[in-house]
């Protein structure tokens, strides 16, 4: 019924305790498509050693191509009415695929679901419950960027098969972003639905490739400038204040996490020009 695609690359720490948390599921009508992606850690023995454990599981090698190319091939491995997606070092509560598909069956008008999460430590200890989710008008929201929408995707996602098959696939082009985008592309095509309780652990790596704020920088321009050639924007004033957003944004990263202050106040002064109104809200922040 769910198909569960869990890219890994170097994961021998983590995978075969996210693939524990799926084994725990309420929810048991399930296969694993775990990829591979020329780990040079003993992934590809575990995947092995997994694999022997339970029938459901599957796994597929490639050559080192980064995280979307390795979810798209995963993709293409999947035979269930369902697609979901797991990152190699987070784990699911055990309720998590039965809500969701739940909620699914009882949708017709819904494609893809998501919900809250927990920030745990390297030890999934819980830290904190994470800013949560929301609904409604979800593509206007993720271009926005004023708060959560879709809270950590690449783990987070239940989506119908027809939407893959409508053309909505991870880009290549993008690594830290590429999940943004993919969400960008189902909420421009399907209709999407936020479920507003806590049903899984994202473990924070202080050295996860999200804390590299030139990489960052480079996929978020590059998917807001993706959406504008897809004309996804309603208006240009909207495009203005959303572009706006994401410029304070990266500002506040390079300040905070980059180290550099003057990069932080270039962002600041391209979000000012961009759309003046934000003088506000920048004035009610604490960079």
């Amino acid at each position: 019924m769910i198909s569960i695609v869990i890219p890994a690359y170097n994961a021998e720490p983590y995978l075969e305790e996210t693939v524990n948390s799926v084994l725990e599921q309420t929810l048991e009508d399930w296969e694993i498509i775990i990829i591979n992606d020329g780990s040079k850690d003993n992934t590809l023995e575990l995947c092995e050693k997994l694999s022997k454990q339970d029938s459901r599981i599957h796994f597929f090698s490639q050559a080192n191509q980064g995280v979307s190319l390795a979810r798209n091939h995963g993709i293409s491995k999947t035979k269930g009415e369902y697609i979901a997606f797991l990152d190699a070092d987070d784990t699911w509560l055990k309720d998590n695929l039965e809500i969701k598909h739940n909620y699914l069956e009882a949708n017709k008008d819904i494609d893809w679901v998501y919900s809250d999460m927990y920030h745990a430590d390297n030890e999934l200890n819980i830290i904190e419950e994470a800013p949560k989710g929301c609904g409604g008008n979800i593509l206007d929201k993720i271009l926005l960027w004023e708060g959560e929408v879709v809270p950590g995707p690449c783990s987070n996602l239940l989506i119908r098969k027809k939407c893959i098959d409508s053309g909505c696939m991870y880009d290549p082009e993008f690594s830290t972003a590429a999940d943004q985008d993919f969400c960008i592309q189902l909420a421009a095509k399907h209709q999407g639905a936020y479920i507003d309780k806590v049903l899984w652990k994202y473990r924070y790596i202080a050295s996860s490739m999200s804390r590299n704020v030139m990489v960052m920088e480079k996929d978020h321009i590059g998917v807001f400038k993706k959406a504008e050639r897809n004309k996804l924007y309603k208006n240009n004033a909207f495009k203005r204040e959303c572009f706006s957003n994401l410029y304070m944004i990266l500002a506040g990263s390079w300040w905070v996490n980059g180290g550099n202050k003057l990069r932080g106040i270039y962002f600041i002064g391209k979000s000012l020009l961009t759309y003046p109104s934000n003088i506000k809200k920048l004035l009610s922040k604490r960079i």
